[in-house]
C-alpha cells in the first residue's frame, strides 16, 4: 500500500443466563453491556501493556469541512451508559483503556470491546493484526466466563461476536483509517469515493439474515451488508446515528498540516481474510488514484438509497440510478474503478498486482458463477450454508424467516473457535487463508514492521513503568520529577526509523531524550 491503514473493531456481546435478563424489551434487558464490556477488556492477559489513554489531544466535533460541531448524535436504540454496577466505576475503570505490546488500542467504546489495530505498510500485515484482534477477544471472554463461573455460575457467560448488529435495532462499526493528503480538496475525495463505498459491499459484506428497519423490527431477507440499514446520510461527521456514507470526522492523528484520516465506518466486520484484504487493498488503490488526479466518471442519484438496494439484491442484478440518468448495476461500478486502476497501478509492485487480480476475478465471477468465491466472501461462505439449511427453498427467495438461519448467521461471527461457524468452515477447508496461525500469534506481541506502533511496543518494553500517558502520535514519560513528551507524528518513515533506532540502542531515558533532542528533525 502507498498509505498506512488500520481496522477499529467494535464487538458485540451476547450475554447468556445473567439473573434477571429478559425483563425489559430485548432478551437481555437487565444485562449491565457497560460493566460487562469494562471487565471483558480488563480480562485481557497483557503482560507489559499500559493501562491508560491520553485524551488531551484528541477532537472528535472537528469537522473535515472546517468546521467545528457543538454536539455528536447519539442513537435512541444505543445500549444505555450505565447501568447497576457500572455507574460505580469511574470513567477509567469503565473506559478500561490499554495499549498493547502489538502497538494496538483495546478499551471499552459505547459498551463495546474494541480492537484497534496500529496502522499498517503490507495487506497481510494489517490481517494478521485484525486477526490478532479476534484471539485477544476470546481469551477474555474465556477469562470472564471463569469470574462468572465463580461469581454467579457456570450458566452465565459472555460469548464475544465479531459482527455489527444484536438484531434489536442496535448497530456497531468496523471503521478503517487511511491518511490521504490534505491538499486534496475535499468534495473531490467525498464524490470519488461514495459509489466505491456503496458497491464495495459485493465482495467485503459480511452478509446477513434479515432486513432490519426503523420501527419495525427485522423483517425476513438475506443481503450482503450487515451496516447497510443503519446509513441514513451522503456525508456527516456522526458516527453513531445519522449515520453518513462518508465520515468527515477531522482527527488525523497525525501531523494535521499534512494530512487528513479518511474514516471509514461503512465496512462490515468480516472473517475472511481475504474480504479484509481486498476491503483496504481496494480502497487504498481508489485514494492513490484521487490524490493522482483522477475523477471517476460517474455520481449516484441517491447514495443512500442505492446503498440499501444494493444490499437486498443478493442476486447481483438490481440496478442504481446515476445522476445522468443511466442505471447501472453494483459491478458496473466497480468495474469503472478497477479498469482506473488497472491502467494506472498495473506492475506497480507485487502486493498491488496482487489486489488487481483478485479484483479482476471477483468482479468476473460475480457476474457469472459467484460459488467459487465462497471460500472468500464472507456473505456467499453464508448464503452456501444457508441455503443447504432452506433445502428445497434455497433456489427461491422464500424460507428467510427461519429464526435457525438468524442462529447461524451469529454463529458465523462468534470468535470462540469451538463454536464458530467460520471457523467450523475453516478447519473443513471451505475458507482461504491469507496468513498463518503463527503469523497471527506473532501480531499479538509484535507491531507492524516499519511504524510508529513498532516504536511504542519497544518503548513498553524498556521503558514502560516511565511512561505516563500515551496515544496514537505522542508518548510521555516521568523521569527526574519532569515530564517529555516525544510526538511521533508520522506513521512511518526515515523520522519514525530513526526513533526506534535510537530507542533500542539508548542505555536509559535521559540518552534516549539527549539522542532525539541533538539529532536530525
Amino acid at each position: 500500500m502507498r498509505r498506512p491503514a488500520g481496522i477499529e473493531t467494535e464487538y458485540g456481546l451476547n450475554c447468556e443466563g445473567f439473573p434477571g435478563a429478559g425483563a425489559g424489551p430485548g432478551p437481555s434487558a437487565a444485562v449491565d453491556f457497560a460493566y460487562e464490556a469494562s471487565r471483558v477488556v480488563r480480562s485481557a492477559d497483557v503482560p507489559g501493556a499500559f493501562r491508560g489513554w491520553d485524551y488531551q489531544g484528541e477532537d472528535p466535533y472537528r469537522d473535515l469541512r472546517g468546521m467545528r460541531v457543538e454536539r455528536l448524535a447519539r442513537d435512541p436504540h444505543d445500549l444505555q451508559d450505565r447501568n447497576d454496577r457500572s455507574r460505580h466505576l469511574s470513567r477509567e475503570e469503565l473506559l478500561a483503556n490499554t495499549v498493547l505490546l502489538n502497538g494496538a488500542r483495546y478499551y471499552n467504546d459505547h459498551n463495546h470491546p474494541e480492537y484497534c489495530t496500529e496502522a499498517c505498510l503490507t495487506l497481510l500485515d494489517l490481517v494478521a493484526q485484525d486477526k490478532a484482534g479476534e484471539r485477544v477477544l476470546f481469551s477474555c471472554e474465556q477469562r470472564r466466563n471463569a469470574e462468572l463461573a465463580a461469581e454467579v455460575g457456570a450458566q452465565t457467560r459472555v460469548r464475544a461476536l465479531k459482527n455489527n448488529t444484536d438484531y434489536h435495532g442496535r448497530t456497531y462499526g468496523t471503521h478503517e483509517n487511511y491518511l490521504f493528503s490534505r491538499a486534496i480538496p475535499l468534495e473531490t475525495v467525498v464524490r470519488a469515493m461514495i459509489p466505491f463505498f456503496v458497491t464495495r459491499q459485493v465482495y467485503a459484506g459480511a452478509g446477513k439474515v434479515g432486513i432490519e428497519t426503523s420501527g419495525a423490527g427485522v423483517q425476513p431477507g438475506f443481503q450482503l451488508s450487515q451496516r447497510a440499514d443503519f446509513f441514513e446520510e451522503r456525508i456527516g461527521i456522526n458516527t453513531t446515528a445519522q449515520r453518513p456514507i462518508f465520515n468527515t470526522r477531522d482527527e488525523p492523528h497525525a501531523d494535521r498540516q499534512k494530512y487528513r484520516r479518511l474514516h471509514v465506518i461503512i465496512g462490515d466486520a468480516n472473517r475472511s481474510e481475504w474480504a479484509t484484504a481486498m476491503k483496504v487493498g481496494t480502497t487504498a488503490l481508489v485514494l492513490d488514484l484521487v490524490e493522482d488526479g483522477w475523477g471517476p466518471a460517474l455520481d449516484l442519484q441517491d447514495p443512500v438509497a442505492a446503498l440499501k438496494l444494493v444490499s437486498r439484491g443478493h442476486d447481483l442484478m438490481a440496478t442504481v440510478r446515476l445522476t445522468d440518468g443511466r442505471t447501472v448495476r453494483a459491478l458496473d461500478v466497480q468495474e469503472h474503478y478497477l479498469r482506473a486502476a488497472e491502467g494506472a497501478f498495473g506492475g506497480r509492485d507485487s502486493e498491488t498486482d496482487w489486489v488487481l487480480q483478485q479484483w479482476r476475478q471477483v468482479l468476473e465471477a460475480l457476474a457469472g458463477d459467484a460459488m467459487p468465491f465462497a471460500n472468500r466472501i464472507d456473505w456467499l461462505a453464508k448464503r452456501r450454508v444457508f441455503d443447504q439449511v432452506r433445502g428445497a427453498d434455497g433456489a427461491s427467495e422464500g424460507g428467510w424467516d427461519n429464526p435457525g438461519l438468524r442462529r447461524l448467521d451469529l454463529a458465523y461471527h462468534l470468535v470462540d473457535p469451538s463454536l464458530s461457524l467460520y471457523d467450523a468452515l475453516v478447519k473443513q477447508g471451505r475458507i482461504h487463508r491469507l496468513v498463518s496461525d503463527e503469523d497471527v500469534g506473532r501480531a499479538m506481541t509484535t507491531a507492524p514492521t516499519d511504524t510508529r506502533g513498532a516504536v511504542r511496543s519497544l518503548l513498553l518494553a524498556r521503558f514502560g513503568p516511565a511512561i505516563r500517558r500515551l496515544e496514537w502520535d505522542s508518548v510521555t514519560f516521568g523521569t527526574n520529577g519532569r515530564e517529555v513528551r516525544l510526538q511521533l507524528d508520522e506513521i512511518t518513515g526515515p523520522l519514525i526509523r530513526r526513533v526506534e533506532r535510537l530507542a533500542r540502542e539508548a542505555p536509559d531515558l535521559e540518552s534516549l531524550f539527549a539522542a532525539v533532542k541533538g539529532g536530525a528533525p
